[in-house]
């Protein structure tokens, strides 16, 4: 790995800053890449004693096997937390990532399963926002191709609470083959950027950077400050990220949204119009 650092000039005009390229020399043509897929308003009605699944479609060109798989349910709303058993499966593998955790407590909102976290779920509370290691670990799906049909698999085992799967991802990483050399950016200094399209409605994309591995909390608040939904809460690796919100669910005016990350913290202004 060949690393070319360049300073920041030495003044307060970021205009003519520069970045840090980080280029590794491949001989073999394989890298490492990783994607984020969702599926957004699902609106996936759970029964009670009942068991009922969202199927999501990988077709990513040139991938081939799986390097690591994370699983962010972004909303369930459910009243009774303990009752669900939620499984990840694609083909013959079938991973059991919660179950029967948090008990009377209610909704997974912003919950991360990831076999590299620190907590267990089991010792998380509800709604879980954040990372944690799953019931069962996601390994098995390492060494598997990318592509093909993944399905969310919820399962509830009790009557008196129903629910509602509004959103899920995938955070995967798995190889790709290139011509041998791969560039990557890295900014020299955090930042957050004015989301567009603004006015949005009611899809809008958000892009901050991030020059050194730091937990990253990116939240959206209406006028009066009361949070709306995490849209990242996760450690997030050196350089530019989006992140794609969708207010199909949220009445027409004014919010904002703010990142947290490390000692950084900066706050933008949005607007809603339907």
């Amino acid at each position: 790995t060949l690393k070319i650092a360049t300073g920041l000039a030495v003044d307060n005009n970021r205009s003519n800053d520069t970045v840090t390229a980080v280029v590794t020399v491949l001989p073999s043509g394989v890298v490492n890449t990783q994607t984020t897929i969702c599926r957004n308003n699902v609106n996936l009605v759970i029964p009670d004693n009942s068991t009922v699944s969202d199927n999501m479609v990988v077709n990513i060109a040139n991938s081939f096997n799986i390097v690591d798989v994370n699983v962010r349910i972004d909303t369930i709303i459910h009243t009774w937390d303990a009752d669900l058993s939620i499984s990840l499966i694609k083909g013959a593998t079938n991973v059991n990532i919660i179950s029967g955790v948090g008990g009377s407590g209610d909704n997974f909102i912003g919950t991360v399963l990831n076999d590299s976290a620190a907590t267990p779920i089991a010792s998380g509370t509800a709604p879980f926002t954040g990372s944690f290691i799953p019931s069962s670990p996601l390994a098995p799906f390492v060494g598997q191709a990318v592509n093909g049909t993944w399905t969310l698999s919820i399962s509830d085992g009790a009557t008196g609470d129903t629910g509602l799967l509004k959103a899920w991802c995938l955070q995967i990483t798995y190889q790709t083959v290139v011509g041998g050399i791969q560039t990557i950016e890295i900014p020299n200094y955090f930042s957050l950027a004015q989301n567009y399209p603004n006015p949005f409605n009611p899809n809008t994309s958000i892009k901050y950077s991030v020059p050194t591995p730091s937990n990253v909390v990116l939240k959206i608040y209406d006028v009066l400050g009361k949070e709306v939904v995490t849209l990242v809460n996760e450690v997030k690796q050196p350089g530019f990220h989006t992140v794609d919100f969708n207010a199909s669910e949220l009445a027409s005016g004014i919010y904002f949204y703010r990142i947290d990350a490390g000692e950084f913290t900066s706050v933008k202004r949005m607007v809603l119009v339907k």
